[in-house]
């Protein structure tokens, strides 16, 4: 079975563009952080572990202080100032509502409820879902991430950002 001049320009060009994306391109989108690399992806998966371990252990320990619907409003309040990635973000709000929690069944509660959430720029969405400790991160500074820490740390929740 003979493959025709046309068939052979389209594998070409096929297999010019695939290693084109994969040794040019792709490389340079994990280096500017538009892709993840795999170690990173590797890292978010061992995380996502980490965290649902963190909340089954902390509901059947704790009991959380509010309703989960309660919860629920408060994700969405978190969610609402944070969303927009700088740009009219309310981030005193966001570490007001963060710093409600009072126990670990509390954090683990909200983060179970926050769910994974996508952040937007100028109403575009950017980057992939997040988590609610991935959001907080990645939208607060470090002195405001050390007093939701800090807080934490006199209420004696094992949480931390």
């Amino acid at each position: 079975m003979a493959i025709d001049k046309q068939t052979q320009k389209l594998l070409l060009y096929t297999a010019i563009g695939g290693g084109a994306y994969f040794l040019i391109l792709r490389p340079l989108l994990i280096k500017l952080g538009i892709l993840k690399s795999p170690l990173e992806l590797q890292q978010d998966i061992s995380q996502k572990e980490n965290i649902d371990s963190y909340i089954n252990n902390s509901l059947k320990i704790q009991t959380p202080t509010k309703s989960i619907g309660e919860w629920q409003i408060i994700a969405d309040q978190i969610y609402n100032n944070l969303k927009f990635s700088g740009i009219a973000d309310n981030k005193s709000d966001a570490g007001y509502q963060i710093a409600r929690v009072q126990n670990d069944a509390d954090i683990a509660t909200l983060i179970k409820v926050f769910g994974m959430r996508q952040e937007s720029f100028f109403g575009i969405n950017i980057g992939g879902l997040q988590n609610l400790p991935q959001f907080i991160i990645g939208n607060l500074d470090k002195s405001e991430i050390t007093k939701i820490n800090d807080n934490y740390a006199r209420k004696n929740i094992k949480f931390r950002f």
